[in-house]
């Protein structure tokens, strides 16, 4: 379910046309976080901190406006959730995209994600398509989960508007200290630096306060 935005009345108005004329209107921005309290409950309780962290990721991004905003069809949609699509690599040695619906249920969130995340892991041969998935509603998330990086970019699709609208994650492997490089990327037609620097202020409570979300 989406709102769709009156743009000849919203105030971001000027912003929203500057940035829709550039071919590329992307940016992003690199920013620490400490998910040590993360991987002290995976261990605990011997769970996934990918999955873990997939949910607190998710649970953030879900409680920021700007980023479930989409151009879409010539339209502003904000869209009331959006979901994770995440790269998983493969035993066949390659990755495949993956995604799952989301929910406040860390139970149910846990459960579907670590399905999604086996099946495509003990494929026999890779699946049909690529990145197939174009309802625009979700959130691009990899890690790089083999390299403690300092910046880093993403591919973006030229003259794909609505693929534009979405916002890219990646993260990398966490130090000794349990830190980690984490980006936000997403279009400056929707998203302003404020709000990513609300979305990294909010992650990195979320992450502290972790246990409050793992019931």
């Amino acid at each position: 379910m989406y709102e769709v935005i009156d743009t000849e009345k919203w105030l971001r108005k000027n912003i929203y046309n500057w940035f829709s004329s550039f071919s590329n209107p992307c940016y992003g921005i690199d920013s620490k976080i400490d998910v040590s309290q993360i991987y002290a409950y995976s261990k605990e309780t011997n769970t996934s901190f990918f999955v873990n962290f997939l949910f607190i990721i998710s649970k953030t991004l879900n409680n920021v406006e700007a980023l479930k905003l989409r151009i879409v069809n010539g339209e502003v949609r904000l869209y009331d959730v959006i979901h994770p699509s995440f790269s998983v690599m493969t035993d066949l040695g390659v990755f495949e995209n993956c995604g799952i619906k989301m929910t406040d249920n860390y139970s149910e969130f846990y459960k579907a994600a670590k399905a999604e995340i086996d099946s495509a892991k003990h494929e026999e041969r890779p699946r049909e398509g690529y990145n197939t998935n174009n309802d625009y509603d979700d959130i691009y998330l990899t890690c790089l989960p083999w390299l403690d990086y300092a910046s880093m970019t993403h591919p973006i699709p030229q003259g794909d508007i609505p693929s534009l609208s979405v916002p890219r994650i990646c993260f990398g492997k966490f130090n000794e200290n349990k830190v980690l490089n984490f980006n936000i990327t997403v279009s400056h037609a929707l998203v302003d630096g404020k709000d990513v620097c609300d979305a990294f202020l909010l992650l990195q409570k979320n992450c502290d306060n972790c246990r409050n979300f793992f019931k």
